[in-house]
């Protein structure tokens, strides 16, 4: 199954092109078992529907041969993937099996 994060523009300002991620309790990327389930959070938490249209639930596209926790696709030019456990990107080559 796929694991998902959310991300907007930072403090929800559209017109930002850089993306903040929502957070859990102990400051780190809040990772969800699925797209779904995300956006079942943002519902239950309220976030309304104009807002909702500017976030960006990310889905997982690979697993970290670093540490094992899932990749999501990098916001960093001339990188492919990220991690938020390692709290690195990653190029293409280096995911490769």
């Amino acid at each position: 199954m796929s694991k998902a994060v959310v991300a907007r523009p930072i403090d929800g300002i559209t017109i930002n092109t850089n993306l903040e991620f929502l957070l859990d309790d102990d400051g780190e990327v809040q990772m969800f078992g699925s797209p779904e389930q995300a956006g079942s959070f943002l519902a239950a938490a309220g976030v309304e529907l104009e807002e909702l249209r500017h976030m960006t639930i990310m889905e997982s596209c690979g697993i970290c041969r670093k540490c094992g926790s899932p990749l999501f696709k990098s916001l960093s030019p001339g990188y492919t993937f990220q991690c938020f456990t390692c709290d690195e990107d990653f190029y293409q080559f280096e995911q490769d099996t």
